[in-house]
């Protein structure tokens, strides 16, 4: 089944009245039918594999990730986000209950202050999310790529003015 996003990023009418002309028309709407080639994201069911709040993040982003193109082929990438949702709460509940930092004593009797590696692996599991949040056009910046002309573009269309071209 091939699924299609549930709103175009431009239409067709929209990249017509475009003042870069049809090339530019043309380019931008072969990419949104590529994304139109793969199956659509089949989400019914939550992986059963995923903790109670893997499962909760699961419930939270599949209807919203619906309105965006995203494709059966991410469907790893969605479990993979999920189940580091679920691995950040149960750190973070770790570092409340030890906190951030522990004290041991050393050979010598001596007092040292030690960093709760929870803390190092929360930092690791916050960047994987961050990183698979924006490859899934969750973050605001990565859904206004999709829908905003690159600046590059803008930019040589300037130099092009300024050139005399």
């Amino acid at each position: 089944m091939r699924g299609k996003p549930t709103r175009g990023f431009y239409s067709e009418d929209e990249l017509k009245k475009h003042k870069k002309g049809k090339d530019y028309v043309a380019k931008k709407l072969a990419e949104q039918e590529t994304l139109n080639n793969h199956e659509q994201l089949q989400a019914d069911r939550i992986p059963s594999h995923l903790c109670y709040y893997g499962k909760k993040e699961w419930k939270r982003i599949i209807p919203l990730l619906k309105q965006l193109p995203i494709a059966e082929l991410d469907r790893e990438m969605i479990e993979t986000y999920c189940m580091l949702h679920g691995s950040r709460r149960r750190l973070e509940k770790d570092i409340q209950k030890n906190g951030e930092t522990y004290v041991i004593e050393d050979r010598e009797g001596n007092k040292v202050i030690r960093k709760n590696p929870s803390y190092d692996l929360l930092m690791s599991t916050v960047k994987e999310i961050r990183m698979i949040a924006n490859q899934l056009g969750m973050t605001m910046n990565s859904r206004l790529e999709l829908a905003v002309p690159e600046e590059e573009e803008k930019e040589d269309e300037i130099l092009k003015l300024i050139k005399g071209g």
